[in-house]
């Protein structure tokens, strides 16, 4: 019944970006704030509805050239949003199974995580769609 966050970097006041389940429409979820100011825009990618009980492989991509949001979920491509604002970095912690929002922890994931990791560059399509433990990285510049 509560949004449950798996992955997210913290910024001073917001998430740079967050990787979620939306209990409001029960699907997976990729977004991430405007700016790290009060009042920052949130956008968005939903995704695909979420099965309990199953693991359930996740990748969400920030690509900055095409200004969009991709949100992959067991190797399929199923929600894209443009993110048309200005790309800024947020140099908190990355957060395991919570986010930090207004200097408190909360949505905790109830559910186990693992095998996370966080690339520097929008992995290609392929890598991203890959299912596989180890996705090959065609690129990182």
């Amino acid at each position: 019944t509560e949004n449950g966050t798996f992955l997210s970097q913290n910024g001073t006041t917001n998430n740079g970006f967050q990787l979620y389940y939306s209990s409001g429409s029960q699907v997976w979820a990729f977004g991430r704030h405007s700016t790290d100011a009060t009042g920052a825009v949130w956008r968005a990618a939903y995704g695909s509805k979420a099965t309990t009980g199953r693991w359930t492989h996740l990748v969400g991509v920030y690509d900055a050239t095409a200004k969009e949001l991709r949100l992959y979920v067991n190797g399929k491509l199923t929600a894209t949003r443009d993110w048309t604002y200005t790309p800024w970095n947020a140099t908190g912690p990355v957060q395991i199974g919570r986010k930090l929002s207004s200097g408190a922890y909360g949505e905790y994931a109830d559910a186990a995580v693992s095998n996370v990791r966080l690339y520097p560059t929008a992995l290609p399509p392929a890598d991203a769609a890959a299912q596989g433990d180890n996705p090959k990285v065609a690129q990182l510049d």
